[in-house]
């Protein structure tokens, strides 16, 4: 009986050898490089998504976008926001996953009121500016009076030359109807000069188009989505559209590369 025992013992260890367990599959952890296919959902609507097929399906299709899965490499503080990197950490390839980002710093943050205010449609613009003598030194631009250039936004005349005071006066001329583009924004003349020598210009905005311009709350550069749009005013909102939201995020972990330990 000893011996019999002792030959079971001596095969179950054989067919351990011969059949090992399949090796630990690798996780995803940062600094890993990941491609994944994602279905982006808030407020129970499938939002955005990197499938075709599910864009076409829920109407989200644009011919103007190539769907395909994403690839990055796993750091927090990059393009894509903290909360759909940390939600793919410990998935393996192959798997998929559904995990929502509460609204925050993971997300797209919390939605601020402030930061969405009216501006008027119209400004006044007056026809005469004064710059300093150097800019044109600094662009070999000759100074003389009645001489007529080019700028961004219209044609301008030299009005006045002082070395006294090293300024040069410079008038702009528009015509009613013109456009012009300006700090990302495109202008309309709507009224030629006035007494004051001052134009009426219209912003020429497209409601829930979003714009690359300066923020009028803290002079920096930002994205402003028109929200309201009348004959008079223009609401402008420098929220993110997704600030405020939870976002459900529906993953499947395509391919993983695990980064080079130095």
């Amino acid at each position: 009986m000893k011996k019999l025992l002792v030959l079971f013992a001596i095969g179950f260890l054989l067919l351990g050898c011969i059949n090992p367990p399949p090796p630990e599959q690798p996780t995803a952890y940062y600094g890993d490089t990941v491609t994944v296919d994602y279905i982006l959902t808030v407020d129970g609507k499938i939002t955005d998504t990197s499938i075709e097929q599910v864009a076409r399906d829920n109407a989200l299709y644009t011919p103007f976008r190539t769907y395909q899965p994403l690839r990055f490499k796993m750091e927090l503080g990059g393009s894509l926001i903290d909360g759909f990197v940390k939600g793919i950490v410990g998935m393996k390839a192959g798997e998929s996953k559904i995990f929502e980002i509460p609204p925050g710093d993971d997300a797209y943050g919390n939605y601020e009121p402030r930061k969405a205010y009216n501006v008027s449609r119209y400004y006044k613009f007056n026809a005469l500016e004064e710059v300093p003598i150097s800019y044109f030194e600094d662009k070999n631009i000759a100074l003389e009076m009645g001489t007529g250039f080019d700028t961004d936004i219209g044609t301008v005349f030299i009005q006045n030359i002082s070395n006294d005071t090293g300024v040069v006066t410079i008038m702009y001329v528009f015509q009613p109807g013109e456009g012009f583009s300006y700090n990302g924004l495109h202008h309309v003349v709507v009224k030629g000069t006035d007494e004051n020598l001052t134009y009426t210009i219209m912003l020429d905005v497209r409601e829930n188009a979003t714009y690359t311009t300066t923020s009028l709350i803290d002079g920096k550069i930002a994205s402003l989505r028109v929200i309201g749009l009348t004959n008079e005013t223009i609401t402008f909102d420098e929220n993110h559209p997704l600030a405020g939201k939870t976002l459900v995020y529906n993953i499947t972990l395509l391919d993983l590369e695990k980064a080079q330990i130095e």
